[in-house]
């Protein structure tokens, strides 16, 4: 398994816009060369084998891994499945593009920040057995008491732990914007705190306006430090999650041809992982319709951005 190790002397240089691997399976690249795949929460309950397949019908390039058959992914799993899984996305032409852990920092305990810190590190032992480059993570969300600054160094140091761990992988975390990190703001604190190019950022397009930041600021803070993408589309209605619902691309009020012809123009090379959250919870809809909708829509604001 090829594998790239920087030294402690990197640190101090941004890397460019990208989170792969040195690695003989990634597909080749031309500068700019978005790539398209989607996380498998977005239809959480499938199997490994209904996702490649809808994967393959969708000309995905990857595949983000979260959620097999109803259960968020283990990295504890035994040594024989883990094979299996890489087996599987490989020999359908794909590769793992991010591996998708829940991990969060945001801790008052420090016993549980350790906790975190480890389990975060067994996902990325994980990411190496699949070749993945990524591992996504998050700040989590707290109760009221410890101050934001407080909480942000909390989860600066814990990232930057994991980060120095995962560097002798040649893996890369990203940093989601997600629950009480969602703006590029808080973002971009952490980023400086922990001072490591061995982390990036998930831009997920919809939780920084969610919080009341613009794309234009969002955009200013990070987007240097983007290794990936979450593409989805969400309308204020007043319902749903802070009165914001997830509904198809083009349907809300998420700016998405402004947000995508920003990574075109910066020659943006990572994934864009499609995650969709409108399911019925009783499970009455097929995912699959929205994973089309949502692909062919991304494929075409890319073409609208390069002018194609």
């Amino acid at each position: 398994m090829a594998r790239c190790h920087s030294s402690a002397g990197d640190y101090g240089t941004r890397p460019p816009l990208t989170g792969k691997r040195h690695n003989p399976r990634l597909h080749t690249n031309g500068i700019g060369h978005m790539r398209v795949s989607y996380t498998t929460y977005s239809a959480p309950t499938w199997s490994l084998e209904r996702h490649v397949a809808v994967s393959t019908e969708l000309g995905c390039e990857g595949l983000e891994l979260r959620n097999l058959d109803g259960q968020p992914i283990d990295p504890a799993m035994p040594e024989d499945r883990r094979t299996a899984i890489f087996e599987t996305v490989a020999d359908a032409g794909l590769e793992v593009c991010v591996v998708g852990s829940s991990a969060r920092f945001a801790l008052p305990s420090a016993a549980d920040r350790r906790q975190a810190v480890e389990q975060a590190v067994a996902f990325v032992e994980l990411a190496d057995a699949w070749d993945a480059p990524i591992v996504r993570v998050f700040g989590g969300s707290y109760d009221p008491g410890p101050s934001d600054d407080e909480v942000n160094g909390w989860v600066a140091e814990a990232l930057r732990e994991v980060a120095v761990a995962a560097d002798t992988y040649g893996i890369r975390l990203a940093l989601e914007t997600h629950d009480a990190f969602s703006t590029g703001q808080r973002v971009r604190r952490v980023l400086d705190l922990a001072n490591h190019t061995g982390i990036g950022v998930v831009w997920d397009f919809a939780h920084p306006v969610r919080h009341g930041e613009t794309v234009d600021q969002t955009w200013d803070l990070i987007h240097r430090d983007v290794i990936h993408a979450h593409f989805k589309d969400m309308k204020l209605t007043g319902g749903g999650r802070d009165g914001w619902e997830s509904v198809g691309p083009g349907e809300g009020d998420l700016p998405l041809a402004d947000m995508v012809g920003r990574l075109v123009r910066t020659h943006y090379d990572g994934y864009i992982s499609t995650e969709w959250e409108g399911r019925d919870p009783d499970g009455a809809d097929d995912p699959a319709d929205a994973l089309r909708a949502h692909t062919s829509a991304v494929r075409n604001l890319i073409a609208q951005a390069r002018g194609n």
